[in-house]
């Protein structure tokens, strides 16, 4: 019996610590619960209100943005240059076709030769430009292909994808004014003064190279008639017929032989000739004007003879 006793008691107590443990148990069971449950702040702001995600037309608007900043329609001499130094590249003299009258340009880059043929100097340069352009992109290109086609742990490549893309759109905006289109200002700009395309050029080919501006002639008023100077008979009076008239032709008509000569000197004003006989030009040339400042200005020189 004692024994027994002994056993049965034995027996509660650690039926009691099993469900002490099992308890136990059951709160870490309960805690853990709890801890997996908790939800990140950012996520509960989003669900509270707080933080609400942008829509998606606004971040189409704000990626049309950045490409805008990235993107502007530019000639295709501009970006090469942008690429390539000035010095690298050998354009030489234009030459002109006496048939077409178009012009052809040669340049030299990379050990190649490449041409560009155009009505003008500039759209003949663009056109060579976007040849060069051309083996840039290709020479890039099949190099990152050798290459594989991502370097580095963010991805890198050689190929001047934004600069063919501002070509692309320079002739793209191009095209639609040479089919009468009137392109926006604001779709046209861009930072480089030089790429504003809308400016007046020879052909939508030139893109920033300006036109030279047609002078606008104006009728040219009717000049008020000069004023004789004081003592007029005080100058020459072929300087003095110049001043009033402005520098005047004579015809010369030489008469008889030497030493016997004459000279008929005879100037055509105002739908009249003058003439002066003389031994000598210069008399001659002097009688001639006196007689046209005489009928003309009633300015009469003293006889000499």
């Amino acid at each position: 019996m004692p024994y027994r006793n002994y056993n049965t008691q034995a027996g509660a107590a650690s039926h009691a610590e099993n469900e002490n443990v099992k308890t136990e148990n059951l709160d870490e069971d309960v805690e853990s619960s709890e801890v997996k449950k908790e939800v990140p702040a950012w996520l509960s702001k989003i669900k509270e209100g707080g933080v609400k995600k942008v829509p998606k037309d606004v971040q189409k608007r704000r990626r049309n943005f950045r490409l805008k900043k990235m993107l502007t329609p530019k000639p295709p001499m501009m970006v090469l240059f942008e690429l390539v130094n000035h010095s690298d590249i050998q354009f030489e003299n234009f030459i002109s076709d006496p048939i077409t009258h178009l012009l052809k340009v040669t340049a030299h880059y990379d050990g190649k030769t490449f041409e560009g043929i155009g009505p003008s100097k500039s759209i003949a340069k663009n056109i060579c430009s976007e040849q060069i352009l051309q083996h840039l992109a290709f020479t890039s290109c099949m190099k990152d292909a050798e290459n594989g086609n991502t370097k580095g742990s963010h991805g890198e490549e050689e190929t001047p994808w934004t600069a063919l893309a501002s070509v692309a759109l320079f002739k793209l905006f191009n095209d639609w004014q040479a089919q009468g289109v009137a392109v926006p200002m604001e779709l046209m700009k861009s930072k480089s003064p030089a790429a504003v395309l809308n400016e007046p050029v020879d052909d939508p080919m030139e893109g920033g190279v300006k036109k030279e501006k047609k002078k606008v002639v104006k009728p040219k008023e009717p000049k008020e008639p000069k004023s004789l100077p004081e003592n007029p008979t005080s100058r020459h009076p072929v300087q003095l017929l110049n001043e009033m008239e402005g520098q005047l032709q004579y015809e010369t008509l030489v008469s008889g032989q030497p030493p016997a000569q004459t000279f008929t000197m005879s100037v055509m004003l105002k739908g009249s000739t003058f003439s002066g006989t003389a031994t000598n030009k210069k008399d001659a040339k002097k009688k001639a004007a006196q007689a046209a400042l005489a009928s003309i200005y009633s300015v009469f020189y003293p006889s000499t003879d």
